[in-house]
């Protein structure tokens, strides 16, 4: 019977039955590492309990962003804190999900805010998809890293196709969405806002006019604006704000853009106090002042009193009046802006009495009854005749401010019967200071450019009458004048003289005009209550991350 290969083998340690009690040199520095990093370990996890401010900043991804600096060595800053009860549902194992559980509400405005979403329109799903906010913010990515700033395929998850995420019958818009939008240079809509047909302009003003020399139709034309007449309607000090170095009364005014459209009201400039001159001039109430707004992303309204009333006053005529022999002459007055027609007949008419009392109307002094009481009242025919003489001047200036050559309707479109002021109306002007609701754009970014290149039709020009009495058209260009900047540069821009160029390679990524956390209220800025966090804390609070 041959001998088995295992009897072969226990014959080596015949007399060493205990060699594995005697480990060789490799067996005993397996041991000793071990040993070691066990060691290493134990005191490791020794160290992160007893300085754990110390050592969490070994534990991340690498350093966060500036705006969260604070918490570089404060995890439970920003993730949510984990219990020995969690261990029991299986939370400690799941990674993934223990990564996406921030607490970003304890800074930021919460998920019960209008802001925190984004349209109510919006799916369970995608409501789901964005309840996390690491879902599309990233951090650990240095202290330069954008938190906004965000890549296109986070949009894209959604956008790419909509239908998916989103419920018609929820939706504000009409028409509700474009279905596929993946990159500003290729498939991007035009741009909806200009589309006002369905909200018609409601004043009439010719920019070609006001741009050219005088405020003239054709050049030199006899209605030209001096800087003489300025003087003479409104005073020196609106004069000097309209005239350009080197003018005298006798140069017509010259407009440019930046008489009307300014970024900043310029406070505690040379400018600013001149426009403070003429308000005082006028009497004008001190909110006819535009307040400051340094950041100069979109122009200040176009306020009556600065801008327009210069040339366009809305004053009541002079009024003569004669009694016997004596010929009185009513000054102008004064009629306040932004009145309805309705409004305006009482106005006048206290305005001219006022006038007819100042002057020392006859019909002031007649003698009181033989026989009366030395206090007794006037006689009812004097007062009389005061209202009778200031109700028909008033008639005469209600009907030159309402249809006349420079009166309200010269610039205002108008609803309801003229012949009954309680009907008829001014209709409003609506505040278009921003005209994309739903992205940003930024004037003081694009100084640079003329304001032709984005608005043409605005310059200065020849033009007839009645081209210049009807409301002008949007001038503002389409999505394809801003594509010659933010586009990659290998993509061709083609100019209206048939040349073509390459495009800037600006950058032209989803947030660099849009924002998320705007949703249906795309005008609330980060001044908005709705963006305010549930709880405010001390700047130790803050830093601690409480």
């Amino acid at each position: 019977m041959p001998r088995s290969p295992s009897r072969d083998l226990s014959d080596r340690y015949t007399g060493r039955r205990g060699y594995f009690r005697n480990p060789d040199r490799l067996r005993r520095g397996q041991y000793i590492l071990a040993v070691m990093a066990f060691c290493a370990a134990g005191a490791w996890a020794a160290i992160d309990v007893t300085h754990s401010q110390q050592t969490a900043y070994a534990h991340t991804h690498g350093p966060l962003t500036n705006p969260h600096a604070a918490f570089d060595d404060n995890c439970v800053a920003c993730h949510a804190s984990y219990s020995w009860k969690d261990a029991l549902n299986g939370k400690f194992l799941n990674v993934r999900d223990r990564w996406h559980d921030l607490t970003c509400g304890q800074c930021h405005a919460g998920a019960d805010s209008p802001l925190f979403g984004h349209h109510d329109s919006a799916t369970d799903a995608a409501r789901a998809l964005h309840n996390r906010c690491s879902n599309c913010h990233h951090d650990h990515r240095g202290r330069q890293h954008s938190l906004v700033r965000l890549a296109d395929a986070d949009c894209n998850r959604c956008h790419s196709d909509l239908a998916k995420w989103f419920e018609p019958a929820k939706s504000r818009a009409n028409p509700p969405y474009h279905n596929s939008v993946t990159n500003f240079v290729t498939n991007h809509p035009e741009f909806r806002s200009l589309n006002i047909a369905h909200k018609p302009r409601t004043l009439t003003f010719s920019h070609a006019v006001h741009m050219n020399l005088g405020q003239t139709y054709t050049k030199n034309g006899k209605e030209a604006m001096t800087l003489g007449r300025l003087k003479e309607w409104n005073g020196p000090e609106v004069a000097e704000r309209y005239r350009k170095p080197g003018q005298t009364d006798a140069d017509q005014v010259q407009l440019d853009c930046a008489s009307c459209h300014q970024l900043d009201a310029g406070i505690g400039t040379r400018g600013f106090e001149k426009s403070q001159a003429a308000l005082d001039q006028w009497g004008a109430p001190t909110r006819s002042l535009l307040p400051p707004r340094a950041a100069g992303a979109y122009f200040l309204p176009i306020n009556y009193e600065l801008h327009c009333r210069a040339c366009h006053p809305t004053t009541a005529i002079e009024g003569q009046v004669s009694s016997g022999e004596l010929k009185f002459v009513l000054p102008r007055f004064d009629v306040p802006h932004r009145i309805q027609p309705a409004q305006l007949r009482p106005l006048l008419k206290a305005g001219y009495v006022k006038e007819l009392i100042a002057g020392g109307h006859p019909a002031l002094r007649e003698p009181a009854e033989p026989g009366g009481r030395l206090d007794a009242p006037r006689p009812n025919s004097a007062a009389a005749s005061l209202d009778t003489i200031a109700s028909e001047l008033a008639q005469r200036a209600e009907q030159l401010l309402l249809s006349g050559e420079n009166g309200c309707t010269k610039c205002h479109q108008t609803v309801g019967n003229p012949e009954n002021l309680h009907e008829f109306r001014i209709r409003p002007v609506p505040d278009r200071t921003v005209w994309f609701t739903h992205a940003k754009f930024n004037h003081a970014a694009h100084r640079g450019a003329s304001c032709a290149t984005c608005h043409p039709g605005t310059e200065g020009r020849e033009i007839s009458p009645m081209e210049a009495n009807q409301p002008e058209p949007v001038a503002i260009v389409g999505i394809d004048s801003c594509r010659s900047c933010h586009a990659p540069t290998q993509t061709r821009v083609q100019w209206p003289d048939g040349s073509t160029s390459r495009a800037g390679g600006i950058r032209h990524n989803c947030t660099d005009c849009h924002n998320y956390h705007h949703g249906d209220f795309p005008l609330q800025g980060r001044g908005s209550p709705l963006r305010f966090p549930q709880k405010t804390r001390d700047i130790a609070e803050w830093l601690r991350g409480m």
